[in-house]
Formats: structure tokens, C-alpha cells, sequence
């Protein structure tokens, strides 16, 4: 898992050997993020395959895998996903979740492959939700 908040943490990750278009789409996130003037309120996560829920919770707080008001966890019947924006970006899905009204935003990038993080995000896809209403 790669977190990326602040400068530090930017040049880290990108210093790591990583796929080329994946490396693209996070400096792309990161230069959007710094015209629009948000680059302080910008948590970019790239989750890879390995990468287990409890650690994601650990970074963050939260999982996708969990609505935040119901609880209702993916796999179950009703459960409806909480984000504002998902896209297939090609190598990953890029998932939205913005927080408060004063711009700050957790953008995930969730690497294709086999976990339950990709398997939400195609499902949802398929399904026709890549936005949802809070």
C-alpha cells in the first residue's frame, strides 16, 4: 500500500519501482490536487492486491468494504456503496470519497487483481454505480 499526503510521502512513493501508468495517474492526481489548490487536502492510497483491509483501516480509519452509517459490509444483500465518484482508469479503478465541505478528499487507487477491494469496484461498475448519493 502506498499512502501519499504530503510531499515527503509523494517522493517516496515515486520513487518506488512502480507500472508506469500507475506512476502517470498519481502525478496527475497529485498536480491536479496542487492547481486546484487541495494538495494539503488530498490522501491519494494506491491499494494493491496484497493489501489487506485491516491495514487499509489502519492508514486510514475506514474501509470501502464497510458503508460508514449502516455498516452493512460488502458481500451482504443490502449493501449499498458510499463514495462519490469510481472510474476505471485501466490498470486500477479510482475511487472518490470526498470528507466535509472544505475540499478534503481520499482518492483511492485500487490496483486490478484479485481482492475484495477490485471485486467491489467491478461489480459496482457493472452495476452502473459510479456515483452514489450521501
Amino acid at each position: 500500500m502506498l499512502s501519499i499526503y504530503d510531499d515527503a510521502t509523494a517522493a517516496a512513493a515515486l520513487s518506488q519501482p512502480l507500472n508506469p501508468q500507475l506512476k502517470d495517474l498519481i502525478e496527475a492526481r497529485l498536480s491536479d490536487a496542487r492547481k486546484l489548490g487541495l494538495s494539503e487536502q488530498t490522501h491519494i492510497v494506491v491499494i494493491q492486491p496484497q493489501d489487506s483491509e485491516a491495514a487499509l483501516v489502519t492508514e486510514l480509519g475506514w474501509s470501502p468494504l464497510v458503508h460508514p452509517i449502516d455498516g452493512t459490509r460488502y458481500g451482504a444483500a443490502d449493501f449499498e456503496p458510499y463514495w462519490a465518484w469510481l472510474e476505471d482508469v485501466g490498470g486500477c479503478y479510482e475511487l472518490l470519497h470526498p470528507v466535509g465541505n472544505a475540499g478534503f478528499a481520499y482518492i483511492l487507487l485500487i490496483e486490478k487483481g484479485a481482492s475484495k477491494f477490485a471485486a467491489m469496484c467491478q461489480e459496482a461498475l457493472q452495476a452502473g454505480s459510479d456515483s452514489c448519493d450521501f
